[in-house]
């Protein structure tokens, strides 16, 4: 049994704030938490209560609950009033971390529209199937993104942009709408929350991203997920909350689940503070600059940040006895990390945690800390309160504990379904259960482990990359006759891409034309690292498929799951 689990046992009792309850949720019965939310809106009146505590910080950038939520509705007001937007419109947000990149979102929420985050290193046809699939009608940008929305072929005229840098003749200043009143928190009509909240961009193995249509439930069962287990995480640390707030740093994108659904949102709910890195390319020691003068006291993020701090020795150069708390997903974490991070922070008294997830499942679907996670660090824990796990045959038939096969999860987190994509919904959604299309065994004591991932996708700094895709884009190339895209092993990103091009016959390439004709086609953390050019065929199973395990070096047989998979947490 896990320590957590008479802790949770209790909070989720009758009477506590994550009591559980039965309900059905898009016609399949399932486990709730009773005293949810029941709109995302109403977490700006919560985060309004919370006073002069500070929300947002980036440099000298610094907004209050109250100051960053009054901004958020008089842009709110400026999206109803001046740009038309009404409860459902899809309305996009294009940016590096900011603090205006979360006064846009919840600008968008407080509108009742739909908030549709694009990945800020799309480039312009990118972002134009985005825009074109998701029904966009509005984007709110940073100045440097400002030009590749233009690009993508989106009116100058439908454009709000924050942040310093040249803007595009014809675009919106946000400074202009911010500099309004503020409209009133019930001034849209509120939405039912089974209905679409966001729609989080997620690659598929099609080569196209699909639209997870995340609902209100959706996004709100995480934070009390994240809610609920923290706390249970720490009382069975021997460290019960104390109501001090914390201090986070904020280094993964806000357009990745982890961080929107897992931060961001619960933040605003709990009065915690979100801290950003100064804008550019994540370097370890200005980052430990800010943990010192921020007094960081948690840090989130990928294994392979966590690694990078404490590979460049940051510990030792800088103050970081703040932080007492660490949690990370998004790629497998090795037990030789887990001690290397209890070693270099020295106050975390074990607060370590990790959790298993994906944006389908609006983040946190499995989880694990504290004296848990010490004792099982190659797990990615067990299922949530309201959150069920089997492991399953292709056809779904459920494997004994100890046995590997494709993880399925359910829960009311679990979104209904793909924006407009109902071939892929009808492969990914089953009775209730998603196919995660990752591979696992659970244990006797319920811990969940898994041993490979979505196939034919790679995880590069926590970045989803999935190999079609970039494959479909070389393909193009008049001298490319076949190519297949791996991931090969990386000190510090955990994986890099690398891709294997058989040249046409009487053609020729080389490395460097490869790459710049994918750099014009894809975003630059998915043009390959590695290269190797060959004339001969790429080796192929007897239906033509081509086989990657050989490829790999790997000629041994795997668990075999379906032909959809999508992006891990």
């Amino acid at each position: 049994m896990a320590h957590v689990d008479p802790i949770l046992e209790e909070l989720t009792g009758p009477g506590q704030l994550f009591e559980i309850e039965g309900a059905v949720v898009h016609g399949h019965s399932m486990r709730v938490y009773k005293n949810r939310p029941r709109n995302l809106r109403d977490l700006l009146a919560i985060g309004m209560s919370h006073g002069d505590l500070e929300y947002l910080v980036q440099g000298d950038a610094r907004y209050t609950f109250p100051q960053a939520i009054t901004r958020a509705l008089s842009v709110a007001g400026a999206l109803h009033d001046r740009f038309d937007v009404e409860p459902g419109d899809r309305v996009a947000v294009v940016g590096a971390n900011a603090p205006d990149w979360v006064v846009a979102y919840w600008a968008v929420i407080a509108a009742q529209g739909v908030v549709v985050p694009f990945n800020a290193w799309w480039k312009a046809a990118e972002l134009q199937f985005g825009i074109e699939d998701s029904g966009t009608s509005l984007v709110l940008c940073d100045a440097r993104r400002a030009a590749t929305v233009v690009e993508a072929g989106f009116p100058a005229d439908r454009i709000v942009v924050w942040g310093q840098g040249d803007r595009p003749d014809g675009t919106t200043s946000i400074e202009e709408l911010a500099a309004g009143e503020p409209a009133a928190l019930d001034f849209a009509e509120a939405r039912g929350e089974d209905e679409t909240a966001g729609l989080f961009y997620t690659s598929g193995t099609t080569g196209r991203p699909k639209g997870s249509a995340n609902t209100h439930h959706n996004i709100i069962t995480n934070l009390m997920n994240f809610g609920v287990l923290n706390r249970a995480q720490a009382i069975a640390a021997g460290d019960p909350p104390s109501g001090e707030k914390a201090s986070y740093l904020c280094i993964i994108p806000l357009f990745h689940a982890t961080a929107n659904f897992t931060y961001m949102v619960p933040f605003m709910f709990a009065g915690h503070k979100l801290v950003f890195l100064p804008p550019g390319k994540f370097e370890a020691d200005p980052a430990a600059q800010v943990i010192e003068s921020e007094r960081v006291t948690a840090i989130g993020g990928v294994p392979t940040i966590m690694a990078r701090l404490i590979d460049a020795g940051v510990h030792e150069r800088y103050d970081l006895t703040s932080v007492t708390a660490i949690g990370y997903g998004g790629a497998p974490a090795s037990a030789a990390l887990l001690a290397k991070i209890n070693g270099a922070f020295p106050n975390l008294k074990k607060k370590v945690s990790t959790a298993y997830g994906l944006t389908e499942t609006s983040a946190i679907a499995t989880a694990t800390g504290g004296l848990d996670y010490q004792e099982h660090p190659s797990s990615v824990g067990q299922a949530s309160p309201v959150n069920d796990v089997k492991i399953a045959e292709f056809d779904g038939t459920p494997r004994p504990a100890g046995e590997t096969g494709e993880i399925w999860l359910r829960g009311p987190n679990v979104v209904p379904g793909y924006w407009e994509r109902p071939e892929a919904n009808a492969r990914s959604f089953v009775d209730g259960w998603f196919r995660s299309g990752d591979v696992g065994y659970i244990d006797d004591e319920g811990f969940v482990y898994i041993t490979d991932r979505a196939k034919d996708m790679v995880i590069r700094g926590g970045e989803n990359i999935y190999c079609v895709e970039v494959e479909s884009a070389l393909e193009a190339h008049p001298a490319v006759a076949e190519v297949a895209v791996i991931g090969v092993p990386h000190p510090e990103l955990g994986e890099e891409l690398k891709a294997i091009v058989v040249v046409a016959p009487g053609a020729s390439t080389s490395e460097s034309e490869l790459q710049a004709f994918a750099r014009e086609r894809l975003a630059d953390y998915k043009v390959p690292a590695f290269w190797e050019m060959r004339t001969e065929a790429l080796p192929r199973n007897p239906a033509g498929k081509v086989l990657k395990a050989p490829l790999r070096g790997d000629h041994s047989g795997v668990f075999s799951v379906g032909d959809e998979s999508d992006s891990a947490l």
